[in-house]
């Protein structure tokens, strides 16, 4: 890292224990009604430091880029809040693992039953049978409880649709850093990690803080207004299901490379939705062909 890289500052500024822990009180203060302003003897008390001349020292390095001076005493800057953000979800927690255990979905591949289970603070879906993984994805580990098996496919569920909605639309759900989302023909990604997919991979990436994923193409193309209305009309909540089922089915007709081109159909209650989709990923046509 260069020495005038901008995020050396950051880390220098908060790489003393006391800031820290004057990030960590003035969050801790905060409530439902919003971040909290702590005079400063109280400021000194919740951050245990007990000479206040070393308290204004550092409360002068972190002014104006952490923290704010007011009327009423200290606040954290935006800045400040995502520091005590990242503080709070990385607290020690217990390490977790859970066995796998049997859950109600099946592979694509070769019809086996799928098992959940949660190892290196990632939840995992996994052929029991043939052993494709059909997820395998960072879920925060204060979100699984180990008495309870099925919290993992939960926290699974609710992390894919924050992360999967956020980067879709352009934003990283981690840094808010631009997301640049593309077609992945030639990418060797479900290979290295053993995923299975039979339909066309799509990279969705940060360009700020590298945060990257790999779906498939409908599941980029659930977020589409258009998909989300035709199961919305025939009694569907898209939403619903969890993101890793093949419960909204997707068929591929034809795909071209030069220009990039992708026509295929959604199905529902014996209707199809016909989409086509370019080397945007924008859906330049569809059409609902119902049921005769």
């Amino acid at each position: 890292m260069a020495d005038d890289h901008p995020s050396r500052r950051t880390f220098e500024l908060l790489s003393d224990e006391v800031r820290l822990r004057v990030i960590t009180a003035l969050g801790d203060a905060s409530g439902s009604e919003g971040y909290a302003t702590l005079a400063f003897s109280d400021l000194q008390r919740a951050a245990d430091v007990d000479d206040s001349s070393r308290l204004t020292y550092h409360l002068g390095e972190l002014r104006d880029e952490f923290v704010e001076k007011t009327d009423e005493g200290y606040t954290l800057t935006l800045a400040g809040i995502r520091a005590y953000q990242a503080v709070i979800a990385h607290r020690s927690v217990p390490e977790v693992e859970v066995e796998p255990f049997r859950v109600p979905w099946e592979c694509e591949s070769c019809g086996g039953g799928l098992e959940a289970r949660y190892e290196g603070g990632r939840a995992y879906l996994t052929c029991g049978s043939c052993g494709d993984h059909r997820v395998r994805y960072p879920v925060d580990a204060g979100r699984i409880d180990p008495d309870d098996p099925e919290s993992i496919t939960v926290a699974l569920q609710n992390t894919l649709i924050r992360d999967y909605t956020s980067m879709f639309n352009g934003v990283c759900p981690y840094c808010t850093g631009h997301v640049e989302v593309d077609f992945a023909f030639d990418s060797d990604h479900w290979d290295e990690f053993d995923v299975a997919t039979d339909d066309i991979p799509i990279n969705a990436a940060c360009t700020e803080c590298s945060w990257f994923v790999y779906v498939n193409l409908p599941a980029v193309l659930r977020i589409e207004e258009a998909v989300q209305s035709f199961f919305a009309e025939r009694g569907r909540n898209i939403w619903e299901e969890p993101v890793w089922t093949d419960e909204f089915v997707w068929t591929r007709e034809s795909v071209t490379r030069d220009p990039i081109q992708v026509e295929g159909y959604f199905s529902a209650d014996g209707d199809r939705l016909r989409v086509v989709v370019d080397e945007h990923l924008t859906v330049v046509e569809r059409e609902i062909l119902e049921e005769e």
